[in-house]
């Protein structure tokens, strides 16, 4: 979901952390529009499935651009990197050149259906004008060796990854990365029931990643979950909260141990490496009790946390868990279900209380070993609870067992 965001002070400087919490409750407490938006991450690739050079990629966007009046372009190292599409939404890239589409904040699901049917559509054409496909998907691996997209802050963290874990450990996240596509379906936080929602988001995220062994969860698992868990698990804690305030406390305690590889720099290229201007990459923690702690450097920090739900700069909680659906009544369907539990207060009272008396450690000890234990459907959770249990909740057909859906061919076609 697109959302304009202005700071107030971008260079005011935190003393402490109960400054970062008030920083967040701001956010959360002054966005009570109900509105509801998604980031569709979609492959564009030649007729044989691989992916296409950056220099076609400017032309995809180029052509997508004509196609909108008062439609602009963000430059970045001289190349196109991003569009705003006015009254629609946004289109930017992905490390590996994918192409992501995100819907401005919509009243309804009506509203976000038709957004997200302009956007599809306007790729769709661009790409049959080109000869090129368009696919959903959560895992391509022809993308394992797609080019890096020129993106500075891309650049800095492949520069951070290698330093931390070396040259082949950095190579295989950032092709994770490369090779992944996803849909996240976010919200505004909505006041004073933003703590019901987002522990319910959570349980809807966390329910949907133990239903289904899929490809792109097994990249991630093998790859980000393995060297930066602390991206990658939810803030489980919260789930025992009934305030706002005492879920933004655990999201700042998983906040202030977030390293921040890049951060903006004012120039033309967008973000510099934190270790170039600390000497070493600072936790948000670590800057905090430097006295060099932003506005602008924490509000950029939201965005690398990979936890589900997410808070993000500009007020928007963004869910993580679903892989990128080909069709857009696929997507209509998993925005439904997220929309359900986050907007419709009866619904969402119902599964809070449900699963009032799970053990968040259990949730979180079967959502680490969902890939190494078959039964995972059958863990308990706590408070007479299991995984089938919490996946029934939040699906309409739960599913049986959990198993890995294979790759899919390319798609010998386009459209919705």
């Amino acid at each position: 979901m697109s959302r304009v965001y202005h700071s107030a002070n971008p260079n005011h400087i935190f003393s402490n952390r109960a400054e970062i919490e008030e920083h967040l409750l701001a956010k959360v407490s002054k966005n009570a529009g109900g509105k509801i938006g998604t980031e569709l991450e979609l492959f564009v690739t030649t007729p044989e499935g691989r992916p296409i050079t950056f220099d076609q990629v400017e032309l995809v966007l180029e052509h997508f651009a004509a196609k909108f009046l008062g439609a602009t372009a963000a430059h970045e190292k001289g190349r196109i990197v991003a569009l705003t599409i006015p009254d629609v939404g946004d289109v930017s890239l992905e490390p590996g050149g994918q192409i992501e589409l995100s819907t401005k904040p919509c009243r309804d699901l009506a509203e976000l259906e038709d957004m997200n049917r302009v956007l599809r559509r306007a790729l769709d054409e661009t790409a049959a004008f080109l000869d090129l496909r368009v696919e959903g998907r959560g895992h391509m691996p022809s993308f394992l060796q797609a080019e890096d997209t020129p993106r500075s802050r891309f650049g800095a963290y492949r520069e951070y990854l290698s330093g931390v874990h070396g040259k082949d450990k950095a190579d295989a996240l950032v092709d994770t990365m490369k090779s992944c596509c996803g849909l996240q379906v976010n919200f505004d936080p909505m006041g004073d029931d933003f703590n019901q929602i987002y522990r319910a988001l959570m349980l809807v995220d966390v329910g949907n990643a133990l239903s289904q062994r899929t490809t792109r969860q097994q990249r991630l698992h093998e790859t980000y979950a393995v060297l930066v868990p602390e991206q990658m698990v939810p803030v489980f804690a919260a789930l025992k909260s009934d305030s706002n305030e005492t879920v933004t406390a655990h999201i700042v305690d998983r906040l202030l141990t977030l390293k921040i590889p890049f951060i903006p720099d004012h120039s033309a290229e967008g973000f510099t490496s934190t270790a170039k201007v600390f000497g070493a990459t600072p936790t948000v923690g670590e800057l905090l009790a430097k006295g060099a702690l932003t506005t602008e450097i924490l509000d950029n920090a939201l965005s690398l946390q990979l936890t589900m739900p997410n808070i993000r700069r500009h007020g928007v909680v963004e869910t993580r868990a679903p892989d990128s659906p080909d069709s857009i009544d696929d997507l209509v369907k998993i925005a439904t279900t997220y929309a359900k539990f986050g907007y419709d207060a009866q619904a969402r009272a119902a599964l809070l209380q449900d699963f009032s008396a799970i053990d968040p450690q259990k949730l979180q000890d079967a959502f680490l070993s969902r890939f190494n234990d078959p039964q995972i459907l059958s863990r308990d959770i706590g408070g007479g609870k299991s995984v089938a249990d919490l996946v029934a909740a939040i699906s309409e057909k739960p599913q049986a067992t959990p198993a890995i859906i294979p790759p899919r061919r390319p798609s010998q076609g386009v459209g919705l």
